[in-house]
């Protein structure tokens, strides 16, 4: 079958039983190709939402923190600065970061800095009074300027997105790939219930449509900053409803094809609509 129809199977995918049956009557092998353009398509939109806001934010560390941003030198793993302790780097009006002798918060319980950075150590406190502390690295010798961290900056609004993307691909696929080849095996169990005989490339070919709704439903959430936290449970109960509807749909139409070849074979036979080649 024409990849570029196949690809038709994205939107298809989810309300039309054809694209079910078209995967188990017409592609071969594994359908990988499919899935491989399926999880380029996520990947690339998660590459731009990636981009996008590591962009909003860079932003706002050019415009608000790089400014007021001191010399840091280290040697030996202590730091020092090219301003007078304390400094405070303030962002809108708050104190934001504090240089100091000490990593301690500071005694004016008005005064809260979420960040306070010591001669060895630095400390952040959270508003609920939990502290993460972090020592520099040891025998840590060196110079940091604000001009060379605008150089990296410079780098991460133009690469991390596609930095990320290219990364992101061959583990997305590896993960989504490995579902299909699982819910392949759910689809054994479905088509026992039913009755129905799928041998195991067909039902994973079922299940690289099946997992199709979930990946896009996802990627749309991901980039609108939706339920993030219930992606994998939005994916999973979207794979497993519509690898149900697929083997469903196979079996419905293998009926309605022996009951037409049954009727056809009467002394009247009639011409009857192939339901495996409807119009895309």
């Amino acid at each position: 079958m024409n990849n570029f129809l196949a690809l038709r199977a994205f939107y298809l995918s989810f309300y039309s039983r054809h694209a079910y049956i078209r995967a188990v009557k017409e592609w071969t092998g594994l359908s990988f190709g499919y899935l491989f353009f399926l999880v380029l398509f996520s990947t690339i939109a998660i590459g731009i939402w990636v981009h996008v806001w590591v962009n909003i934010g860079i932003q706002q560390i050019e415009k608000l923190v790089l400014p007021q941003l001191p010399k840091l030198i280290f040697k030996n793993s202590v730091l020092s600065i090219d301003k007078p302790l304390p400094y405070t780097i303030v962002i809108n009006e708050k104190p934001f970061i504090r240089f100091a002798e000490t990593d301690a918060p500071s005694l004016d319980q008005a005064e809260y800095v979420p960040v306070i950075v010591g001669k060895t150590q630095w400390s952040q406190y959270a508003t609920n009074g939990k502290v993460s502390q972090s020592d520099f690295a040891p025998d840590l010798n060196t110079i940091i300027e604000p001009l060379g961290i605008a150089k990296y900056i410079t780098w991460a609004k133009t690469y991390l997105g596609m930095t990320v993307a290219l990364i992101l691909l061959p583990l997305h696929f590896i993960f989504v790939a490995v579902q299909t080849l699982l819910l392949g095996l759910v689809g054994k169990l479905f088509s026992s219930t039913m009755s129905y005989e799928l041998n195991y490339p067909d039902l994973v070919r079922v299940s690289t449509v099946a997992v199709t709704p979930g990946i896009i439903v996802g990627t749309l959430l991901l980039v609108n900053n939706q339920f993030f936290g219930l992606w994998l449970g939005i994916y999973g109960i979207l794979a497993l409803a519509y690898l149900f509807y697929g083997v469903y749909s196979n079996k419905r139409f293998d009926e309605l094809l022996a009951a037409a070849q049954s009727a056809a074979s009467d002394t009247n036979p009639f011409n009857f609509e192939d339901p495996v080649n409807p119009l895309w």
